[in-house]
């Protein structure tokens, strides 16, 4: 299953090549050695803070990306969960994540939705709302914050 256009510029992977380091500007939450997380430029529903997990080499979808990976999102996944609870006081978590274009996908690199919850947000129904610059970097440097220095 292969959707990425010819010539395609992926910018996870524009990312991906200017890590390790976060700047401190930068929406870049967490790195590791083979993924990293972001404050993408939507939020939905009203509901912010949400992240994005994103392997650092490219895979397009679900069905590319190798079992490796697995522990490596698993734990990255965890440690932003345990972040937004403790600096959103969110009442639970949210994953979700896209392949094809029947399914919502529309960056052809494999990535991770990770949402802070709250009862009734209505994150399902919301409608996808662009961040301010400014907002996406400060909801970074809040989560980063948390997840280095120890709370998440």
């Amino acid at each position: 299953m292969k959707h990425a256009p010819a010539g395609y510029a992926c910018p996870f992977c524009g990312i991906a090549e200017t890590l390790p380091s976060p700047a401190p500007e930068s929406a870049i939450v967490l790195v590791d050695e083979n993924v990293f997380a972001l404050v993408p430029t939507h939020h939905y529903g009203g509901i912010k803070g949400n992240c994005l997990v994103i392997p650092r080499a490219h895979y397009e979808n679900v069905l590319d990306i190798p079992d490796s990976l697995g522990a490596d999102f698993f734990r990255s996944t965890r440690r932003l969960a345990q972040a937004m609870r403790d600096v959103f006081q969110c009442e639970g978590i949210s994953t979700r994540q896209h392949n094809g274009p029947a399914g919502n996908q529309d960056v052809w690199h494999f990535h991770l939705h990770v949402f802070p919850r709250y009862s009734g947000d209505g994150l399902y129904g919301g409608r996808k709302v662009p961040y301010a610059t400014a907002e996406r970097v400060e909801l970074a440097a809040i989560l980063r914050a948390a997840l280095y220095e120890g709370r998440g």
